[in-house]
């Protein structure tokens, strides 16, 4: 789901640091509270951060400490290098949809870098490409936007894009996602999900197709709707190591029946493509290392 996230992140961080994300970026305090819907009167909240802004360096090692501890020890998981360890956890969310069970993907990493890279709309989008694989994406034009009757909250803070690309080789996915991200003097947020009102539009649907396989050749049957999918995306300076960057993403999001046709590939193959795109990250965020 890392690139889900990547995608739908193609934000200019251009306004000033706000207080708190809860304030700042709505759609994240929505994740947090009520929630996501995933299925007829069920919601599914969102962790709050591991990482909280705020904090000195004592209180950030200890807690990154707790959680590693049954995975790593501190000194492997902050280790500056492209191939250090990422922690994964998948989860099952309920209450969900029984047709389409909702599911948690958590990842925290450490990588290393200027955070304030991420104001330059150069570094920002290597990074996104060093994600993405070979999923394709694009933002709305205002007027694309406005055909539809729909208005950004905040140009600076807000976009809607969007994406295609398979998952796991065995579905491909078609989404429109509202981004929306904020920043603090410790952090920078971008909050996402599938936005409900292109579930059926014509030009950029909300849909999923499993790739069929045969005879050597790859074809897509028919299309389904799709919806109930969201994250957010959290970048912490660390007090030390100097340089280091906690990265945490938090992804809730619904996986019909038919995807994987009832085989539990998530925990087969996601971490492979996780693995992947943390070390591409890592390798841009190497390019920018700050004073």
């Amino acid at each position: 789901m890392l690139v889900f996230v990547l995608v739908l992140a193609s934000l200019l961080m251009t306004a000033h640091a706000a207080t708190d994300h809860e304030s700042a970026n709505p759609l994240y305090r929505s994740l947090l509270d009520p929630g996501l819907p995933v299925g007829a009167n069920a919601t599914a909240k969102f962790p709050k951060p591991t990482l909280p802004d705020g904090l000195d360096a004592a209180r950030q090692t200890a807690i990154i400490k707790d959680l590693i501890k049954d995975d790593y020890s501190y000194a492997e998981f902050t280790r500056k290098s492209v191939v250090a360890p990422q922690l994964l956890k998948l989860r099952d969310v309920a209450p969900s949809d029984p047709k389409a069970p909702a599911r948690g993907v958590d990842v925290w990493f450490i990588a290393y870098g200027d955070i304030k890279a991420l104001d330059d709309e150069k570094f920002l989008e290597k990074l996104i490409n060093a994600g993405k694989g070979e999923g394709k994406g694009q933002a709305l034009t205002k007027q694309e936007l406005a055909k539809r009757k729909i208005k950004l909250g905040d140009e600076k803070q807000e976009t809607i894009g969007h994406i295609e690309f398979d998952f796991l080789e065995k579905v491909h996915l078609k989404a429109t996602g509202r981004a929306v991200w904020s920043k603090t003097d410790d952090s920078v947020l971008v909050a996402g999900e599938i936005d409900p009102r292109f579930l059926n539009d014509p030009e950029y649907p909300n849909q999923w197709q499993s790739i069929i396989k045969e005879g050597g050749m790859s074809k897509l049957g028919p299309a389904s709707p799709w919806s109930g999918a969201a994250f957010y995306l959290k970048i912490t300076k660390l007090a030390e190591p100097t340089g280091a960057l906690f990265v945490e993403q938090h992804v809730i999001f619904a996986e019909p029946t038919g995807w994987f046709n009832g085989a539990n590939l998530l925990r087969s193959k996601l971490p492979i493509a996780v693995q992947m795109n943390v070390r591409s990250m890592r390798r841009e965020w190497a390019k920018h290392p700050g004073k």
